[in-house]
């Protein structure tokens, strides 16, 4: 009697356990992440633990093929439920709708009204959003501050014009014993876009007008700037490896090149791997003194079409974009917020290359062409090459209007 009141007092107590482990059992939300992006495993880990009615499952994907591998996963109905990409592929995907119109669903959120001007649009299509960047990256110089004092130049004033960045160039170089002013990541198409494409604009050029539906890259201004930097090449003022380095941040980190562009990113980067370094950061300079250019990119987040929990990736994306996860999270992590109204923030203003990296994310510009990854970013693109035979081989008349060929058919192409 006591065995079988016992038996069944214990299968009581394993059914109701069994239901309430069922009852409070949280819902997976599948999110795909490209790979460089540092924020998001910190991000997911203090959202899971939250709340508990769902458990978001990362997936770093590498920013190189995500375009692909989620184009694929749309096709054979087996997309993430939320993804974060590059800014920049977003006109790409919302043009071939593969993405959800969040229009109606987050388009009166505060943090919408709360982003910069480039970054808010290139998430729209025809006046619908599509996207919302929570990552922000504006491009700024770097400069390495022991070698500015070691070549007679103020540690506080990067240069403002063109031609102060080759005077300053010039004596970095005669510091000597392997000293370079100044250097690009040659092989690398999208960080080029990231750091030399706003010289470009600084000096009144540009590569596509608005939403990309004209190349205007063959330009008087555009041949000025590549002349400029083959010049900085053939001189000897560029180190040799720019033809080889695709990030630049350990050949910079070595201590022998003064001036390298680079994101906002790069201050964790320093300060986690290479706390040494003392650097100060400018913004990218034209030929006359005042104007100054950066891009504003970043990561964004997005929700497939096939998205089986849109409900559930939306609710993380209000929580991404909340000003207390943009400050508390992002900025004490040495993250730069992408809302405007949480910049200005305890962690930002200890240190003065935060707001530099602000400001120029507010007047920062972007690139807005549905083919951007063709066109710019791929390994092969008209715009990589474009720069190699400008700056390394001096052929900047053909490759101007190569590239202008290029990508007049990429856009046509697009468009078809």
């Amino acid at each position: 009697m006591f065995s079988k009141a016992l038996h069944t007092t214990l299968a009581a107590c394993i059914i109701s356990a069994t239901l309430g482990s069922i009852a409070h059992a949280k819902e997976t939300v599948t999110f795909w992440g490209r790979s460089n992006q540092t924020s998001l495993e910190l991000l997911v880990a203090a959202y899971n633990k939250s709340q508990d009615k769902v458990n978001i499952k990362l997936n770093m994907i590498p920013g190189e093929s995500m375009l692909t591998k989620l184009s694929s996963s749309i096709a054979a109905d087996s997309a993430p439920d939320l993804v974060a990409l590059d800014v920049s592929f977003l006109p790409q995907l919302h043009g071939s709708e593969q993405l959800v119109d969040l229009t109606d669903k987050i388009g009166d959120r505060d943090y919408i009204k709360q982003l910069s001007g480039s970054l808010k649009t290139i998430g729209v299509s025809k006046g619908r959003l599509y996207g919302v960047p929570f990552s922000a990256e504006s491009s700024f110089l770097f400069y390495n501050k022991k070698i500015f004092r070691q070549a007679g130049l103020d540690p506080e004033r990067p240069p403002e014009t063109l031609q102060e960045l080759r005077e300053y160039s010039e004596k970095i170089n005669k510091i000597g014993d392997g000293y370079y002013g100044f250097a690009i990541p040659g092989t690398c198409s999208g960080c080029l876009a990231f750091t030399l494409l706003p010289y470009m604009w600084a000096n009144g050029g540009d590569v596509f007008t608005d939403e990309g539906k004209q190349s205007v890259i063959n330009s008087e201004s555009n041949k000025r700037t590549l002349l400029f930097f083959h010049k900085m090449y053939t001189d000897g003022l560029m180190s040799p490896v720019s033809r080889g380095d695709n990030s630049l941040i350990d050949s910079f980190a070595s201590g022998k090149i003064g001036m390298v562009g680079s994101g906002a990113f790069v201050f964790k980067v320093f300060k986690d791997s290479y706390p040494h370094i003392e650097y100060g950061v400018g913004y990218y300079p034209g030929e006359k003194k005042g104007d100054w250019a950066s891009f504003a990119g970043g990561d964004a987040l997005a929700v497939p079409v096939k998205s089986k929990h849109q409900q559930e990736a939306i609710d993380f994306i209000d929580w991404a974009l909340s000003k207390e996860t943009q400050i508390e999270l992002l900025a004490k992590n040495g993250f730069v917020p992408t809302r405007m109204d949480a910049s200005d923030n305890p962690y930002n203003q200890k240190d003065p290359r935060f707001l530099l990296a602000t400001k120029a994310l507010a007047n920062g510009r972007s690139v807005y062409l549905p083919a951007y990854n063709e066109a710019i970013s791929a390994p092969s693109s008209p715009f990589l090459t474009m720069l190699q035979k400008s700056i390394f081989e001096g052929d900047v008349d053909n490759a101007l209007n190569t590239a202008d060929q290029k990508f007049k058919q990429i856009i046509k192409m697009s468009q078809e």
